[in-house]
């Protein structure tokens, strides 16, 4: 009983340092965010206020705390400073500590953080610009699909330790099944979003879904397979219809109001990897 507190010590404190590493990988998703969009590079120059153009000094750029020990404002030409950058971190700094006590510092705590970084960077900028860059969703797809072994613990240590020409081989069928299911993950979840928005532009006779929807999907079905993908697109569209409703019961909008629907699919997709598999496991038993 007297090891109790120790154990627990030893349970939270890895998966809290690792958050640190989220707060921080939050600050350059912001640069991301803000820079990609607009075309710029997001290694030169380096961070620096948008109003005034200064340079932000090393210590004005700590995740977080910059924000709050400056109250939110630039120090050189006093202007306010988004609130968004301390949420990001804030934010990316608490999905890295779900990852982190969900999967143990196991392989999959990594690719999952890397999964919700993508989806942090691809919601913000579709709400912001109505657009999901390619620089994020094919890359992302394929890094899906090649880290797939390593979602499943039985079979992370084993690909781990071969090389990629062997996984592939005939002779090893069984390592060859994360592939095969991310592939078709991706596949699914962007053939669902497709024909979804081919349907809706007969119906509506405008078009409603663009293929960057369908690359962010492929690259969800690839990080989450098809069951989650699909899972994805039902919690994103349930989401978007709470907030469609809001907008139009109290914000006096109409239906022809457009929503950017990436960043709702970002919301389903993380919904779905922390709660889709006890979710399925729940219905599957229940129907």
């Amino acid at each position: 009983m007297d090891d109790y507190p120790t154990v627990i010590t030893v349970m939270w404190l890895p998966a809290l340092a690792y958050s640190l590493f989220g707060l921080i990988l939050g600050s350059f998703l912001n640069v991301c965010i803000h820079r990609v969009p607009r075309r710029e590079s997001v290694v030169w120059p380096g961070s620096h206020c948008p109003r005034c153009g200064v340079a932000v000094r090393p210590y004005d750029n700590i995740p977080l705390v910059s924000y709050l020990l400056l109250k939110g404002k630039c120090r050189s030409c006093k202007g306010p400073i988004s609130l968004r950058y301390p949420l990001v971190e804030l934010s990316a700094g608490i999905a890295f500590y779900a990852c982190a006590r969900a999967w143990q510092l196991t392989p999959p705590t990594f690719v999952n953080s890397l999964f919700i970084g993508l989806i942090i960077v691809l919601a913000l900028i579709d709400y912001d610009h109505q657009i999901l860059p390619n620089v994020f969703t094919l890359p992302g797809t394929l890094i899906g699909i090649l880290l797939s072994p390593f979602q499943d613990p039985a079979l992370y240590r084993e690909a781990a330790a071969r090389a990629v020409a062997v996984s592939l081989s005939p002779e090893s069928p069984e390592t060859m099944l994360p592939w095969v299911a991310s592939l078709l993950g991706a596949i699914v979840g962007a053939a669902f979003i497709l024909l979804t928005g081919f349907l809706y532009q007969i119906v509506r006779k405008r078009q409603g879904l663009g293929m960057g929807d369908v690359k962010m999907m492929a690259m969800v079905g690839a990080f989450l397979g098809w069951r989650l993908a699909l899972l994805t697109i039902f919690a994103g569209s349930l989401s978007g219809s709470f907030v469609g409703i809001f907008l139009i019961r109290f914000r006096g909008e109409s239906l022809q109001t457009k929503l950017s629907f990436g960043t709702f699919l970002g919301c389903g997709a993380v919904i779905s990897l922390f709660f889709g598999v006890p979710f399925i496991h729940w219905y599957t038993r229940t129907v």
